[in-house]
């Protein structure tokens, strides 16, 4: 039994200390930005320290003016004329137990009526839970504001 564990760990170390890191080692182990790096490891300066997420501008995102509803950000699943969400489409939003308001418009003489998710803080807690709504609900799912006309 004890045999066999140091073979095990010696088969471990011989497996780590053979990885290849894409570097050759010259007696230098630093690099300069001419050489490439063949292992993936990135310098800690490069990509994540770029990394901004995406927000779009204000007027980039849809706005929907309403005096009932609680201003935010929320994510529209449905948007139906004449007529509400019937309830399979209810049960879906319940079923992915997201808070969930129907917001009534009327424009020309008719009833639109919105299937809204939220009401989110911001644009970025909004996008946090979108993924939900598009695999639950419906994957045309996107984000609008809400606002008081």
């Amino acid at each position: 039994m004890k045999k066999s564990k140091t073979i095990i760990v010696l088969t471990g170390l011989a497996l780590l200390m053979g990885c290849e890191t894409g570097m050759s080692n010259k007696g230098s182990t630093t690099t300069t930005k001419t050489d490439s790096v063949e292992s993936g490891i990135i310098s800690k300066g490069s990509a994540s320290a770029n990394y901004k997420p995406h927000i779009p501008k204000s007027s980039e995102i849809k706005k929907i003016y309403s005096k009932s509803g609680t201003p935010g950000y929320y994510i529209q699943v449905g948007y139906f004329k004449n007529h509400k969400p019937n309830d399979e489409f209810i049960n879906r939003i319940k079923y992915a137990e997201l808070p969930y308001s129907i917001i009534k418009k009327y424009r020309d003489s008719q009833s639109y009526y919105y299937a809204l998710v939220g009401p989110y803080i911001s644009y970025t807690q909004a996008m946090n839970i979108i993924g939900s709504a598009k695999e639950f609900v419906t994957p045309t799912a996107f984000i609008i504001k809400l606002a008081r006309p």
